[in-house]
């Protein structure tokens, strides 16, 4: 009787012989998805920590924020694009091409400002002699450029000595900016410590809304 009562629970009732299994491989199955993800969330924690990296799309505005060899770059890289419409526009558009020069010279002063009066300004702490070789050179280039930006707001793009100074303001910003990028920055990276560069950033993105070169934060 014992056996036969045994036999009727376990297979008296084939629903509940079928559901059984399929009840506890969910249990643990649900168990295991969320211990996988807690893990997974543990690891991506740990690897966080140990490389100091978290999700760069959270990661990303801090770090343009505060990076101020990254701003400067991204001044670079606008210039270079200008000169590039000034070389695509040709002799067709005369007030294009002033129009291209015009922006370029604002931004190059307001780019020079950022530089002489607080970048470059961080290298007199440090003690080696190098960087500041360069900061030096560097101020004797930006009076060079300055030069050829005067000279061009008295020249039209019709006159004969118009393009060959825009080219010569553009060789001058290329050698510059190779000096910079080369030498000047990744020793700003080395030498200069985070909160430094954070403070330095902070002062160039003021001064850059005061001249007129970026809308301040809302």
């Amino acid at each position: 009787m014992e056996q036969e009562d045994t036999a009727r629970g376990s297979n008296g009732n084939p629903e509940e012989s079928r559901k059984s299994p399929r009840s506890g491989g969910g249990a643990r199955s649900t168990k295991s998805g969320r211990a996988s993800a807690e893990g997974e969330g543990l690891i991506s924690k740990i690897v966080h920590v140990v490389t100091g990296r978290s999700d760069a799309r959270e990661e990303e505005p801090a770090a343009r924020a505060e990076d101020p060899v990254r701003m400067l770059k991204q001044d670079h890289r606008q210039v270079e694009a200008l000169f590039e419409q000034y070389e695509k526009a040709g002799d067709g558009g005369q007030a294009t091409r002033k129009e291209i020069v015009d922006q370029i010279s604002r931004e190059l002063e307001i780019h020079a400002q950022l530089e002489e009066r607080v970048f470059y300004q961080a290298f007199k702490s440090v003690s080696s002699e190098d960087p500041k070789k360069v900061v030096r050179e560097s101020f004797e280039e930006h009076k060079i450029v300055k030069t050829l930006i005067a000279e061009l707001a008295l020249l039209q793009p019709g006159d004969e000595q118009f393009d060959a100074k825009v080219t010569v303001l553009k060789e001058s910003v290329e050698h510059h900016v190779e000096e910079e990028e080369d030498e000047l920055f990744p020793a700003a990276e080395k030498l200069l410590d985070d909160d430094t560069m954070s403070a330095v950033a902070r002062r160039m993105r003021e001064l850059k809304t005061k001249l007129g070169g970026e809308r301040p934060e809302r």
